[in-house]
């Protein structure tokens, strides 16, 4: 099933084959058929029509002109292509074809809106997004994003996101996180970046969650309350026993996905048998002194259930050591988490 793009594409060219010469009765007469039969048709069609008339507008036509008519009196002197001032090929038709779907490609890829923005510790930052998205960043969180015509793109550099997407089926909203990539049409989740993984929690809609740059590995699908999580090395991933890092894969994790919202909307953070790499990542969002572990997730130490209020964490960590087997210690301009049986003396920055 041909897209209308595609049909855009095709139609394109069956008007605009022979230069100079104005289509067959037949050929307008289907055309407006065409063009009648779906908004869409029009819409994709236009586009062509702006490309064409871009390259029409521009010296670099005429040297594309030139080159695939020198391109194509090598190849076949018996098949010679008609192009002439501002008639290119679009849809693959040889190498003017070539040419001129690229620069179709191009158009596609170019940026039409870009957008940086970092949020300070304990600070909370709602983006209005210019296809009706709403990304709202966490505390001490950083983004960009990039849209082109046929592409949303974010990339969470740091700290965690809430996204409520705007459902595009002809544009796919994508959210880069370290090794992880995102893929959605329309949903409401959050993103978020911690140690040696990047979670995913979905409220409602479905998420795709898979490592980036690897389309043949598997990829997880996750549903309306589900939770998802990927091993990130970029974030500082733990070996596995033998010392190796393996292929990171998503995995679905039994966890309650609104935890991961009421810390963006209403400061409450949730601990749910979280390591201590978990909890100083995500206490250092919400004060300036940074908060260190002096052991990775995953290679032991204690595991912690709590809720916290924003205004809570320098009396929940003054309590830490009472409500679990934790060494807390001012060292080095940051405070630093370590389980009870490591002494002192051994604790050394990440």
């Amino acid at each position: 099933m041909t897209t209308p793009r595609e049909e855009a594409a095709r139609w394109f060219i069956r008007m605009h084959r022979d230069a100079g010469a104005q289509p067959g009765a037949a050929d307008a007469a289907a055309w407006r058929t065409w063009m009648d039969a779906d908004p869409r048709h029009a819409a994709e069609y236009a586009a062509f029509e702006a490309l064409w008339q871009d390259f029409d507008s521009t010296p670099r036509t005429e040297a594309l002109a030139t080159a695939v008519n020198t391109a194509a009196r090598q190849r076949r002197n018996t098949r010679r292509a008609a192009i002439t001032r501002g008639v290119l090929g679009v849809a693959g038709l040889g190498t003017a074809g070539l040419l001129a779907w690229r620069g179709w490609l191009e158009w596609q890829d170019a940026t039409v809106f870009a957008l940086a923005r970092d949020s300070a510790i304990g600070e909370r930052i709602v983006l209005n997004l210019p296809d009706a998205s709403v990304l709202t960043l966490g505390p001490a969180s950083r983004i960009a994003t990039r849209y082109t015509r046929r592409r949303r793109a974010v990339v969470l550099e740091q700290g965690e996101a809430l996204f409520d997407v705007a459902r595009d089926a002809d544009c796919h909203f994508t959210i880069d996180a370290g090794q992880a990539r995102i893929t959605v049409l329309g949903t409401r989740f959050t993103v978020n970046r911690l140690p040696g993984l990047v979670r995913v929690s979905v409220e409602h809609g479905t998420v795709r969650l898979a490592v980036k740059g690897a389309e043949g590995e598997p990829s997880l699908l996750l549903q309306a309350g589900e939770v998802g999580e990927l091993p990130d090395e970029s974030a500082g991933a733990v070996p596995g026993a033998d010392g190796a890092h393996a292929s990171p894969r998503p995995r679905r994790v039994q966890r309650d996905a609104r935890d991961s919202f009421s810390s963006i909307e209403r400061g409450l953070i949730v601990f749910d048998s979280a390591g201590l790499g978990e909890i100083a990542a995500t206490l250092s969002r919400w004060r300036r002194q940074p908060v260190r572990a002096a052991v990775a997730d995953g290679t032991g130490g204690p595991r912690i259930t709590a809720a916290v209020q924003r205004a809570d964490v320098e009396s929940f960590l003054d309590a830490l050591p009472r409500i679990a087997a934790v060494r807390v210690q001012e060292r080095d301009g940051a405070t630093w988490l370590a389980p009870r049986s490591t002494a002192p003396e051994k604790i050394r920055k990440n």
